[in-house]
């Protein structure tokens, strides 16, 4: 079998692409496409617990530490005490990383459309119900 005809080669290969489109995009505000993934996941009018950052997004604690690091250093976020729980820290949008999050979804919402556009809506049901198949026999691996 040839890399080309595996399931993972061509997932890589369309993770690869996207990654590299979304952050020649990102590379106009000097983030990447990880950061925009962050600023997207944080709720825009309560915030986000950092804690729940990490598990929504699939990222060590560690990348993601340095991630909100970088996004506060140069004033997209904040870090509130959560008031119920002294120990936790809620991660807030700045007025600039609310700016930032409405780019990022623009963007995100003009790739979704022009893929939609190239497909139809039965190849797109195909398509979302492989991927949970993949990622069942994923789950199922572990």
């Amino acid at each position: 079998m040839e890399p080309e005809e595996t399931v993972d080669y061509n997932i890589r290969k369309t993770w690869y692409n996207i990654t590299k489109m979304y952050n020649k995009k990102a590379s106009d505000y000097m983030v990447s496409m990880s950061l925009g993934k962050i600023i997207l996941n944080i709720d825009m009018f309560e915030g986000t617990p950092s804690t729940q950052l990490g598990p929504n997004m699939g990222m060590e604690s560690t990348s993601l530490a340095r991630s909100l690091n970088k996004l506060e250093d140069i004033g997209i976020i904040i870090r509130k005490t959560d008031p119920n729980d002294k120990r936790k820290s809620i991660i807030h949008l700045t007025k600039i990383g609310l700016e930032w999050r409405e780019i990022a979804k623009t963007e995100v919402l003009k790739f979704n459309n022009k893929v939609f556009s190239e497909c139809n809506k039965e190849e797109i049901k195909i398509f979302f119900n492989v991927l949970k198949k993949i990622n069942k026999v994923v789950n199922d691996e572990k």
